[in-house]
């Protein structure tokens, strides 16, 4: 009976070398490598697109708050002071000026109920919003008293420095009869 290549170097057992054994352990080392670099980048992007669908739904929120109120109150009624006047309580605010400037930032941010909503879900940093009102912004091609118009502006600040912001111009309807 004929020796094969492999038994006439004496071992008789079929096998693999200590070369064969360590190139396959490079080839594994570097396709899990590679495998992992790719896991890392997905977990990045998820994280980020998690992060951004917080801060659209704390802004958005926020923007619905907001236009919920009028520009301006009925002559009758009194109007209490807001943000800039340093009330903190949301749910005191009686028109859209009264947000002006306010800000809060993720361990206090609040629901229109006054209710402390949780934003620790494990992303790295802290979410800000910030409000502007612009009084007075008239948009091109439209006519009205610049009282009438208003542009409001909700910028969600991120971890990682990224921002979102929602913009909506908020009118005064007046009624001709």
């Amino acid at each position: 009976m004929p020796l094969s290549a492999r038994g006439a170097r004496g071992g008789g057992l079929g096998g693999y070398t200590l070369a064969e054994s360590l190139i396959a352990s490079v080839v594994l080392a570097i396709a899990i490598v590679a495998i992992s670099g790719t896991l890392a980048a997905s977990y990045q992007q998820n994280a980020t697109r998690g992060n951004t669908t917080t801060a659209i739904n704390l802004a958005q929120q926020l923007m619905e708050e907001i236009t919920a109120r009028p520009i301006a109150l009925p002559a009758d009624q009194v109007n209490k002071p807001g943000w800039q006047q340093g009330q903190t309580d949301r749910r005191q605010y009686d028109t859209v000026d009264d947000y002006n400037g306010y800000a809060d930032f993720s361990s206090s941010i609040q629901a229109a109920d006054g209710s402390t909503v949780n934003l620790n879900n494990g992303s790295v940093g802290s979410f800000q919003r910030s409000v502007t009102v612009q009084s007075g912004a008239v948009p091109a091609g439209l006519t009205g008293p610049p009282a009438d118009f208003v542009m409001v502006t909700v910028t969600v600040k991120m971890p990682l420095n990224q921002n979102i912001s929602v913009s909506q111009l908020v009118t005064r309807v007046t009624r001709l009869r």
